[in-house]
C-alpha cells in the first residue's frame, strides 16, 4: 500500500471536500484525485462517498 504525506492527504481531503459539496473542482484536480484513486483503493473509496453525498443533496437539499 503507498503512503500519502500529510500535506498530500489535506489536498486531497480539500478537493473530495468541495466536490461534496458541489463547488468548483478544477480539471487538474480532478485528474490527480483519478491518478490517487488507482493506487490507493481508500482514495477511490472516497471519491465515491462524495459523489454520492452530493448527489443526494441535490436530489434533497433541505437535508
Amino acid at each position: 500500500m503507498r503512503m500519502l504525506t500529510t500535506h498530500t492527504r489535506n489536498k486531497i481531503e480539500n478537493i473530495l471536500k468541495r466536490l461534496s459539496d458541489g463547488q468548483e473542482v478544477q480539471l487538474k484536480e480532478r485528474i490527480e484525485l483519478k491518478k490517487y484513486s488507482i493506487y490507493i483503493p481508500f482514495i477511490a473509496r472516497k471519491i465515491a462517498k462524495a459523489i454520492d453525498h452530493r448527489e443526494e443533496y441535490e436530489r434533497n437539499p433541505f437535508l
